[in-house]
C-alpha cells in the first residue's frame, strides 16, 4: 500500500513533554472540520439549541396526545 500524504508518523504524536506542558490547557483548534470543541461553536447545553428544544417539546406534546386515548381506553376497561 503506498504511503499517503496525511499519514502520521510516530514522531508527530505529542510526546510526554507536550502533554505535560499543555495538558488540559491546550490551545483551541480553529479548524471547522475537526470533531470536538471549537470555541464559540459548541456552547450551551451540549448542542441543544433553541430550535432543538422547541422540536423536543413539540414531539413530547404530540406523543402525549397520541398516548392519552390509548391509556384512557385501557383504564376504562
Amino acid at each position: 500500500m503506498p504511503r499517503r500524504d496525511d499519514w502520521i508518523d510516530d514522531d508527530e504524536y505529542p510526546d510526554a513533554r507536550d502533554m505535560h506542558d499543555l495538558g488540559d490547557d491546550s490551545p483551541t483548534d480553529y479548524d471547522p472540520l475537526i470533531v470536538g470543541r471549537i470555541e464559540g461553536v459548541n456552547t450551551g447545553l451540549n448542542g441543544l439549541s433553541r430550535s432543538r428544544i422547541i422540536l423536543i417539546a413539540f414531539a413530547l406534546i404530540l406523543l402525549i396526545m397520541l398516548l392519552v386515548p390509548v391509556i384512557t381506553q385501557i383504564v376504562n376497561r
